[in-house]
C-alpha cells in the first residue's frame, strides 16, 4: 500500500530508538520523555516540550528528501502515533533496563539446545552435565572477535528483507573439551575414588511425576469400563416396533 511505503522506510530506526532510549537513559521518564520524541523526530521536527528530552542530540541538517518524513495528518502518521502513544506500550519502555539486555541470555538458551535437545529426554545428572558443558562453550566463546578476510577486511553476513549487516565472528574454539580430556586421563582415571564420590554426593530431586499417585492396574481397567458402560447405557434405546406399521399395507 502506497500509506505504507513512509512506516516501512522507517522500521528499522524506530527499532534503534526505541533501544536507545533505554540504554541512553537512567530513569523511566527520561526513557519515555526520548520514546515520545520520536513523533516529533519523524515529522522533521527536532525541539520537543519536554524538560527531561527538550531537543534531539543529533546535529542539525537540512533534509535533502522532505518526502521521507512523515506528513502532519496523514494516515501512516496517525497510525503510527496510535502505536507510540499505546499506554502498554508506554509502561514498557518506562521499564526497559538501561544497563542490561537479554541478548546473551538467550544465546546461552540457545546453545543449550545443542546440547540438550528438548526431544530428548535426559536424567537429572545428565542434564546436569549437559548444562555445565553449555556454560563451558559459551564462556569460552561469547566474545568472540569479528572475522576478517585475507585483506583484514571485517566480514558481515546481510540480512534478507532489510539492509542490515551483521558481524560475522570467528570460528568457536573448543579448549574447554581438551582441559576435560586432560584431567579425565590424569586424574579421574588414576583415582577416581574422589570424584565418584562428589557425583554420588550431589542430591537428586525426584521427578514431578513422583507428587502424583499412581492408580494401580486394576483401578485403570475398572474405570475405563466403567465409563464406557455408562456411555453405552447412555446411548442405546429400545423402540417398541409395530407390526403393522413393519409388515406395512401391502
Amino acid at each position: 500500500m502506497k500509506d505504507c511505503e513512509v512506516p516501512k522506510k522507517w522500521l528499522h530506526s524506530i527499532k534503534n530508538h526505541v533501544y536507545w532510549s533505554a540504554i541512553s537513559s537512567e530513569s523511566g521518564l527520561e526513557k519515555v520523555a526520548k520514546g515520545n520524541s520520536l513523533q516529533n523526530h519523524i515529522q522533521n521536527v527536532h525541539v520537543h516540550d519536554n524538560h527531561l528530552f527538550p531537543k534531539c542530540e543529533h546535529p542539525d541538517k537540512v533534509s535533502r528528501d522532505p518526502k521521507k518524513w512523515f506528513q502532519p495528518g496523514s494516515i501512516a502518521l496517525h497510525k503510527v502515533e496510535k502505536l507510540l502513544y499505546n499506554k502498554r506500550v508506554l509502561k514498557d519502555i518506562e521499564k526497559l533496563s538501561h544497563h542490561f539486555q537479554t541478548s546473551s541470555l538467550e544465546a546461552f538458551h540457545s546453545l543449550i539446545l545443542r546440547f540438550a535437545p528438548k526431544n530428548v529426554t535426559f536424567p537429572f545428572i545428565g542434564m546436569l552435565c549437559r548444562l555445565y558443558l553449555a556454560a563451558m562453550h559459551y564462556n569460552e566463546n561469547a566474545n568472540r572477535e569479528q572475522a576478517t578476510t585475507t585483506e583484514g577486511q571485517a566480514v558481515y553476513k546481510f540480512k534478507k528483507g532489510e539492509c542490515t549487516a551483521k558481524p560475522v565472528k570467528i570460528e568457536p574454539t573448543y579448549n574447554y573439551v581438551d582441559d576435560l580430556m586432560s584431567l579425565l586421563i590424569h586424574k579421574v582415571f588414576v583415582d577416581p575414588k574422589p570424584y565418584a564420590e562428589e557425583l554420588h554426593a550431589i542430591p537428586i530431586p525426584p521427578s514431578l511425576s513422583s507428587q502424583y499417585e499412581k492408580p494401580s492396574k486394576e483401578e485403570v481397567i475398572a474405570h475405563r469400563v466403567s465409563r464406557f458402560s455408562r456411555g453405552v447405557a447412555g446411548t442405546q434405546h429400545t423402540v417398541p416396533l409395530d407390526q403393522e406399521t413393519v409388515g406395512g399395507s401391502g
